[in-house]
């Protein structure tokens, strides 16, 4: 065990010579290394939002598990909100990764995804952002998933509504319309409404079944994960995937010309963001209104 002195607060860290990703050799140091490096871009995301955490102790190849309760040890600096829980007896104290010694410890704990809830203290039932979650089934995979996020895209433009894709850092895609806090049943209503939309378009490729078994080979459009308790991984989240790929912001214009996820790595966010930036950074201050269902349905 070490510690390292991060914005005037001491971070313990342990074991970092522990391979993380086998496949390209990256160790818990450098994982590490990465969360600093990325935390400027990744802290506006996570700030208040409750954090869950999702430990590797062993690395991709080994098991892993999912912790919303913060740490009984947890340091000082380690903020948290308390509240009451869904399915235990009593409170749980949710961990809120604010600042850079919190991103730290998470990443030193091996919690290689950053997992946060769509919505902030104190406005805990009013998510701040819309995300369609494209998820591929069956034999479908990422180029399906884009043809659903084009479909997505043509609706909210011809609405006057601005969303920023990312991948998931896996085969499939987010699509994040930043808003004014609004109670998740509204926020839940319309993201299927234009579901639905995309499914009468193309019932072939598309589908809202939330039954696995029942999607066959068709994209799965999530609207249900907009929940109170739900999670989804941050932008620039390393993902647990063999080659430790990353969820990325993209534009619609690399979406239109086809780009390939897999690019995005660990190893690869340096020269992607010399190259374009942090694309999320409208999403902070950008407020939309949703537009009402009916007014767009009939």
């Amino acid at each position: 065990m070490s510690t390292m002195i991060v914005n005037g607060k001491e971070v313990e860290v342990t074991h970092l010579d522990k391979v993380m990703f086998p496949k390209v050799g990256i160790n818990k140091a450098e994982l590490i290394n990465y969360y600093i490096q990325y935390a400027k871009y990744i802290l506006p995301w996570l700030k208040d939002r409750p954090f869950t955490m999702v430990p590797y102790p062993h690395g991709v190849e080994g098991k892993h598990f999912y912790q919303k309760r913060q740490p009984e040890k947890a340091p000082d600096y380690l903020r948290s909100v308390t509240l009451p829980s869904d399915s235990e007896k009593g409170d749980i104290a949710w961990s809120l990764v604010n600042d850079l010694p919190s991103i730290v410890y998470m990443a030193n704990r091996a919690c290689i995804e950053m997992h946060a809830w769509f919505s902030r203290v104190p406005h805990l039932l009013e998510p701040d952002v819309a995300i369609f979650d494209l998820d591929p089934s069956g034999n479908t995979g990422y180029e399906d998933a884009v043809a659903a996020a084009k479909l997505i895209h043509i609706i909210l433009d011809d609405m006057g509504v601005k969303a920023f894709p990312k991948t998931s850092g896996a085969t499939g895609l987010h699509v994040v319309i930043p808003i004014e806090p609004t109670p998740y049943e509204k926020v839940r209503e319309f993201l299927t409404a234009v579901c639905k939309l995309v499914v009468q378009a193309d019932p072939e490729h598309f589908t809202i079944e939330r039954t696995i078994k029942k999607r066959g080979d068709k994209v799965y459009l999530d609207a249900v994960q907009n929940a109170k308790g739900k999670t989804i991984p941050s932008p620039y989240s390393v993902r647990a995937t063999d080659d430790a790929t990353v969820s990325t912001p993209i534009t619609w214009q690399e979406l239109e010309r086809g780009i390939d996820p897999k690019l995005f790595t660990l190893q690869t966010m340096d020269q992607r963001m010399k190259d374009v930036g942090d694309l999320f950074e409208p999403v902070y201050t950008m407020r939309q209104k949703l537009p009402d269902v009916d007014s767009f349905l009939h």
